[in-house]
């Protein structure tokens, strides 16, 4: 992406979560040694149902250091005790292990397996489903 496209991504995202309606997506960027490395996202809320989707990544060079299991807990913590949301969902494809690991070690529950879900490079590829229940948070 472009930085003026960055640039407009970010400003059409929140980062308070006390005001779920304000915007439909929010973003937090993940910071090691002063450099950003990745970033933490809540989106597609369902303000009816009250849940959302959780987004992580991290940076190739920044990976295996225990930085998404952090962040993705931050981003729990706020999201569950900033807002009314009930439920986090995400959606991981089912051979990214490192990412399955990293919500199994904060006690998301796999639901399910959605085949054929998303489009890579063309192809059509299976993903997980992982829930997690505001009351099933431990901090």
């Amino acid at each position: 992406m472009s930085r003026a496209a960055i640039a407009r991504m970010l400003e059409s995202e929140g980062s308070d979560l006390s005001d779920l309606k304000k915007y439909s997506n929010y973003r937090w960027f993940v910071e090691c040694d002063g450099i950003v490395v990745g970033s933490v996202s809540v989106k597609n809320i369902s303000h009816m149902m009250n849940y959302a989707e959780i987004g992580y990544g991290i940076g190739e060079h920044h990976q295996r250091q225990g930085m998404a299991t952090v962040a993705v807990q931050l981003l729990v913590e706020m999201a569950f005790y900033e807002s009314s949301l009930r439920k986090l969902l995400a959606y991981v494809h089912e051979k990214n292990v490192a990412s399955c690991r990293v919500l199994q070690k904060l006690g998301f529950t796999q639901e399910g397996l959605l085949r054929e879900h998303y489009i890579i490079n063309g192809a059509a590829e299976n993903e997980f489903l992982f829930g997690l229940l505001k009351h099933e948070w431990k901090r």
